[in-house]
């Protein structure tokens, strides 16, 4: 299926808005959302970001399709289906782990169980800080399905 394609049939769907979110609406009504250029991206790719405006950052993965993915780039969509990592390591199966290496400057795990949505803006593109391997991105998702049942 083409982006093309799947827009078309979607596209009544990404009328999703972040603004509805605690403090993404709280940011909204004092700062406004701020405008800023938005790169390609894609799932298994890790990133800085911001939950809001004055929490610390902190890396993110990129955990939805590619097709949403591009919808963000186009400006048609603005909310980014994440997985937080934690650099506090603990004994779980809630998690995945993942060693340090590219810009991850720490031993992470994945916290498969704190699935959320960030605008896009609250992402920082500036570089990737690593991608998930294949195999890892499947142990992601095992993990996903386990805690929600599916």
């Amino acid at each position: 299926m083409t982006y093309s394609e799947w827009y078309e049939e979607n596209k009544d769907g990404l009328n999703c808005n972040p603004r509805s979110q605690k403090y993404s609406f709280a940011d909204f009504i004092e700062n406004g959302f701020e405008n800023k250029e938005v790169k390609k991206f894609k799932r298994g790719e890790v990133y800085f970001g911001k939950i809001h405006k004055n929490s610390k950052k902190r890396p993110f993965l990129i955990y939805q399709n590619d097709f949403l993915n591009e919808a963000c780039f186009r400006g048609e969509y603005n909310s980014v289906l994440v997985l937080p990592l934690s650099g506090r390591l603990v004994k779980t199966n809630l998690r995945v782990n993942i060693p340090k290496r590219d810009k991850l400057t720490k031993d992470s795990q994945i916290v498969c169980n704190a699935l959320g949505v960030i605008g896009v803006e609250r992402l920082i593109f500036d570089e990737v800080v690593t991608i998930l391997t294949d195999e890892e991105l499947q142990t992601v998702d095992k993990k996903v399905k386990d805690i929600l049942g599916v």
